[in-house]
This record gives structure tokens, C-alpha cells and sequence, in this order.
């Protein structure tokens, strides 16, 4: 059975792997204090540029000195938590979808290490952006974020990260609380392809049945490459009981701070992680994990801004 949640980033050749996972090994970053990054409680690589969790229990190994492509097996586009079976859990892409105009999603945006796009990211300000915490790999002084525009590696505005802001609560195990944001050295120049997304009020009682995932992931679940042009897709939300239903002899579970979402073939992958999910220009959830890319069985998995409103307020506040 290939059940392998994404993560949704890209694969940049067998020595960056390898060296990103070595630098993981003792890895300490600023996040306005020393953080080590988690390790999980189950045998597993970090791949796709170090940013999305391979995970598989079966039986339980020693880590390879040095890693191959062939550790990986196919790439897929959740990151994936849990596995009580033989699973790979790795970053979203999109699926399905359409290239879209910087000015349908302005407040989108690209993370970069080290030169090489990684994840997706979330306007908030001119100053901060919102990311997944397991696009974090290294120290901030590595990272890049490039904004307006469609090409994840030209155009539009690039900005340094001076800060880092992961948060404390994340677990590889379970996902959760996957969150991280990143405060700019320079501050971002608004234009029609350069917006902050509007976050959602934290009393919000009922959530929006569909939204607009967008992203440069993968789009396909045995694609190599990320894609250049950013493209969106329309995903609807799965009730929590009825995605718990799907992921059930996953040891997936769906707590109340994740949305679930998806659309027959239609999903975000492989890259597209740290990317958003949104309902009028308002920020809904953060592309997390799930099990493949556009796998009817098992729904995209994604974060609950609304949960973390509170948090993303008081990170900009002390920062």
C-alpha cells in the first residue's frame, strides 16, 4: 500500500539531501531564543530541501551516514505523522489546479534557503510572514522570502529574514501546531500583487465550506520538479469525524486545530507546504500534511489559523 502524506516541497539532488539532514542532526536556530529541532519519536528523514518529514515505522532503523534517493522512494506532497504501517509522509503540491495571477492570491509568497525554494508562505504584514514550522531548517540568516510575483525564482520582491519565530508547541509526531513565522529585515512594498491576507476572527463559530489553495509544488504525486508558475486549486472541507473516518490504521490523528480539505483530484503537494488556504482573502488554514497528493482516501491536512490568531498577535507584538 503507498499511503504517503506530503509535506508539499521540492527535491534538489542526493549530496543537498544529504547535507541538509547532516546539518539537522545537531541543529540549533534562532527563533528569539536557541530552539533544537525536534526529532520524532519514529525512525525517519527529513527530504525535499530538508523540509518535508519522510516517515515510516517498519521496522525501526539506524540512520544512514549518508543518504540516497533510493532511502526516499517516490516523492508526495503531505507531510505525514504517526504511521502505524509502513507510510511516507512528505510535503503538499497542487493538484489539479491552474496557473493563476499574482493578483488572485497577492498574498502569497515563497520560501527560500540557501537559494533554493522550499516551502510556501503567507503575507501578514509588510514585516511578517506566516509559514509551516517544518519548512524550518536552519538559522534565519539563511532564509529568503520572494513575494509578488508568479515565479517562485525571479520577479517580485526579495526580503532576508532576521527572525525566526517557531512554534514551541510543534510535534513531528502529530503535527501539530505546525506554525512558524518570519519577521523580514526590510519591509515589503504593498502593491496589486503584494498584499497582506486577512486573518480570521478567533470567535469564528462556523468555517467556510470551500477556498482557494495555491502554491509551486508538485503537480503530480510522482512529479520530480516543483513547478515555476504558481497555480491554484478550489478544495472543500471534510468534516473532523468524517476525515478521522478516512485516516483511520494511518495512526494519523485529526485534532480540532487542523482543517481538513479536498476536492476528487484536486490537493495541494509537494512544496506547496507553508502555503494558504483561503476564503475571501481571509486566511483560513496552512498547507500541514496528508498521504499522497489528490489520494481520495485521505483528505489534505492543513493548520487552524483561526486557533492560532491569538499566537500570531502576540509573536508580532514581542518581536
Amino acid at each position: 500500500m503507498d499511503c504517503r502524506p506530503s509535506g508539499r516541497g521540492s527535491a534538489i539532488g542526493v549530496a543537498i539531501l544529504a547535507w541538509l539532514w547532516l546539518q539537522q542532526q545537531a541543529l540549533a536556530y534562532q527563533t528569539g531564543g536557541n530552539v533544537s529541532y525536534p526529532q520524532s519519536a519514529l525512525g525517519g528523514y527529513y527530504v525535499d530541501n530538508g523540509t518535508h518529514y519522510l516517515l515510516y515505522e517498519q521496522p525501526r532503523v539506524k540512520r544512514p551516514s549518508f543518504l540516497s534517493l533510493s532511502h526516499f522512494g517516490n516523492f508526495s506532497s503531505n507531510p505525514g505523522v504517526n504511521a502505524l504501517e509502513t507510510q511516507d509522509y512528505l510535503p503538499t503540491r497542487i493538484i489539479g489546479g491552474k496557473k493563476i495571477k499574482c493578483s488572485r492570491a497577492p498574498y502569497q509568497c515563497a520560501v527560500i534557503y540557501e537559494n533554493y525554494f522550499i516551502c510556501g508562505c503567507v503575507i501578514i504584514n509588510r514585516r511578517w510572514v506566516l509559514t509551516a514550522h517544518h519548512c524550518i531548517v536552519g538559522g534565519a540568516g539563511k532564509y529568503e522570502i520572494r513575494a509578488g510575483t508568479t515565479q517562485q525564482r525571479r520577479g517580485g520582491e526579495l526580503r532576508r529574514v532576521k527572525t525566526i519565530v517557531a512554534h514551541a508547541g510543534y510535534s513531528d509526531y502529530t503535527m501539530r501546531n505546525d506554525l512558524a513565522m518570519m519577521k523580514l529585515r526590510k519591509p515589503l512594498k504593498y502593491n496589486r500583487c503584494v498584499k497582506p491576507v486577512r486573518l480570521p476572527s478567533p470567535k469564528l463559530t462556523r468555517l467556510p465550506k470551500c477556498y482557494l489553495v495555491s502554491g509551486w509544488g508538485l503537480a503530480a504525486a510522482n512529479a520530480q520538479n516543483v513547478q515555476r508558475y504558481l497555480r491554484g486549486v478550489r478544495v472543500c472541507k471534510v468534516r473532523r469525524g468524517r476525515c478521522q473516518q478516512m485516516y483511520k490504521g494511518t495512526g494519523v490523528k485529526i485534532y480540532k486545530d487542523m482543517i481538513c480539505a479536498a476536492r476528487r483530484g484536486k490537493d495541494s503537494c509537494s512544496g506547496d507546504s507553508g502555503g494558504p488556504l483561503v476564503h475571501g482573502n481571509t486566511l483560513y488554514g496552512i498547507v500541514s500534511f496528508g498521504i499522497g497528493c489528490a489520494n481520495r482516501k485521505y483528505p489534505g491536512v492543513y493548520v487552524n489559523v483561526k486557533r492560532y490568531v491569538p499566537w500570531i498577535r502576540k509573536v508580532m507584538r514581542k518581536y
